[in-house]
């Protein structure tokens, strides 16, 4: 059975996973450091839509923890040496090929396709109230009969809004909407094949409070679901998830703070308690027999964590949270285990720009005879602008996930291991202020223990871009 062979920089990735910044925090924050950045890097919803065939390449939530909606980025969608405006739409228009584009496993079939997206980006900013929009349509049609679907649907929108109520209490939300066909390997929720068009959102609201010069407080409260319009993989994958947050702030120095964190979580699955009776389905490209089983899948978490913020320098800035999560399941079983999460940014002007995130926990499992999963993601995005034209797109996920059997006398499954790796790396030349060319290459590797669940996939993209 094939197995991914780790490269030396993943572990590098997992060593330094004890200094990095929370992407919770960072979400959070986002827009209130949004209207005082300088710098001129792709835009998030820009980068996930601005290629339909790229499923993988968003700022915005590499790996969105199990409180924290994902960042907005005020980032500017420009061509490098051109100046910012509030409002700026981008749209682009692009033919390639994917040698796998229905992610089987035995069974590949290539197409040709063409794609096109439309981006809005929007920033506003006053001492008082702060707003971040990000919007984005498009879609992907293949050339050859699939088997699903020859088109792919690729609907974002994005919101972030900071309103300082008094100097000391301030209000605010991100908010995340998506209706998508590609699996999502930066969001890190559903299935990791194409499985059909789905819907997802995590949104997040908060209110923090300056009680001292020195110690703050947040609260907060998360809604996200996700929902298939594939009702066979809906069954199993569909679920609705609320957590209520408060963080405890120490400011120690002015470059650090210590964090004490709270969370509660509720996993509710549209089917629980139903049975799903033997049936054949198509999962991979491959005919697959699923056996009758009772899902037994809700829960409720509870995550008691630590941590600290730092900031190196005005380009630098890491911090961590790290602790442990104590699950139960309402009809049978309890999950304990570590968890962690962060996310380190950097910044270098006009030039160049990096975010690394990192999570590992308990997750909901994409598998119908799967209880839960424990899961490490590690996601690397990068932009590096060559000269005052030329610019460099840089996204990398990887995931090692290891599925627990499930608990219950009534389901029989088994305990398996899968890693998978999503990479995906773009040029662009702004020829004038409004026109410019790109060309893609996208790559993605799943292999598992359930070889049904094994598939390699390239993709190569070229076009052309206009920004308004």
């Amino acid at each position: 059975m094939r197995k991914l062979t780790i490269q030396g920089g993943l572990l590098i990735i997992a060593t330094f996973l004890f200094c990095i910044e929370s992407q919770s925090v960072l979400a959070q924050e986002a827009v209130s450091t949004a209207t005082s950045s300088s710098t001129s890097t792709t835009s998030s919803l820009e980068t996930t839509t601005d290629s339909t065939e790229n499923a993988t390449s968003s700022p915005a939530g590499t790996t969105s923890s199990s409180a924290g909606a994902p960042a907005i980025s005020s980032e500017r969608s420009g061509a490098g040496i051109f100046s910012r405006t509030p409002v700026q739409i981008l749209a682009t228009i692009q033919g390639g090929y994917d040698d796998n584009v229905n992610t089987s496993a035995n069974q590949t079939q290539g197409s040709a396709f063409t794609s096109g997206n439309v981006v809005l980006d929007y920033d506003f900013g006053d001492p008082r109230l702060q707003l971040i929009l990000n919007a984005g349509a498009g879609g992907t049609y293949y050339y050859e009969r699939l088997a699903n679907q020859n088109y792919d649907i690729n609907l974002k929108g994005a919101l972030g809004v900071t309103y300082k109520a008094t100097p000391r209490l301030t209000l605010g939300s991100t908010i995340l909407a998506s209706y998508l066909t590609e699996p999502s390997f930066n969001y890190g929720v559903g299935v990791n094949t194409r499985q059909g068009n789905y819907f997802y959102t995590t949104d997040k609201f908060f209110v923090s409070y300056e009680w001292t010069h020195r110690f703050t407080t947040r609260t907060s409260y998360t809604f996200g679901t996700i929902n298939y319009d594939n009702n066979s993989i809906g069954v199993f994958a569909n679920r609705v998830d609320n957590t209520f947050g408060n963080e405890f702030r120490l400011q120690l120095v002015p470059t650090t703070s210590l964090v004490a964190e709270y969370r509660f979580q509720t996993v509710n699955y549209f089917h629980e308690g139903e049975v799903v009776i033997p049936a054949m389905i198509v999962f991979n490209g491959m005919f697959v027999v699923i056996p009758a089983v009772r899902l037994h899948q809700d829960s409720t978490t509870q995550f008691v964590l630590a941590g600290l913020d730092h900031t190196f320098n005005p380009r630098l800035t890491a911090s961590l949270r790290g602790g442990a999560e104590f699950r139960s399941y309402d009809a049978d079983g309890d999950r304990t285990g570590p968890y962690f999460e962060g996310t380190l940014n950097y910044i270098l002007g006009k030039r160049a720009s990096l975010t690394w995130t990192n999570r590992y926990g308990i997750e909901e499992p994409d598998v119908p005879t799967s209880q839960s999963r424990t899961t490490f993601r590690t996601g690397l995005e990068a932009r590096y602008n060559l000269t005052s034209r030329i610019s460099s797109n840089l996204a990398a996920y990887y995931e090692h996930s290891d599925y627990h059997a499930a608990v219950s006398s009534s389901t029989l499954s088994t305990a398996f291991t899968e890693d998978s790796v999503d990479l995906s790396i773009a040029l662009r030349y702004a020829v004038t202020r409004y026109f410019g060319v790109e060309a893609r290459y996208n790559h993605t590797e799943i292999s598992s223990d359930t070889a049904s669940r094994d598939y390699a996939r390239n993709r190569y993209s070229a076009g052309l871009t206009f920004t308004f």
